[in-house]
């Protein structure tokens, strides 16, 4: 699975339009689509998390052993 799979789902601005006001007192719902939502956000922070620490390991990591000689 890559970052890029998830692109659509992880930043849909449509989903963005409940903005508590000061006189909401109410929690809102919370529905299976929003669940799933939230899973799916979180699948793709792992995803870009295991990117990010392979980036520094090879980054940071030993160099690659070269063979004496030559």
């Amino acid at each position: 699975m890559n970052v890029e799979d998830f692109d659509t789902a992880y930043s849909n601005p449509e989903n963005d339009n409940e903005i508590p006001k000061m006189n909401d007192l109410r929690k809102t719902r919370l529905t299976l689509g929003a669940i799933n939502r939230m899973r799916l956000v979180r699948d793709v922070r792992n995803l870009e998390l295991k990117a990010n620490l392979e980036n520094i390991r090879r980054q940071y990591g030993k160099p690659a052993e070269t063979q004496p000689g030559l």
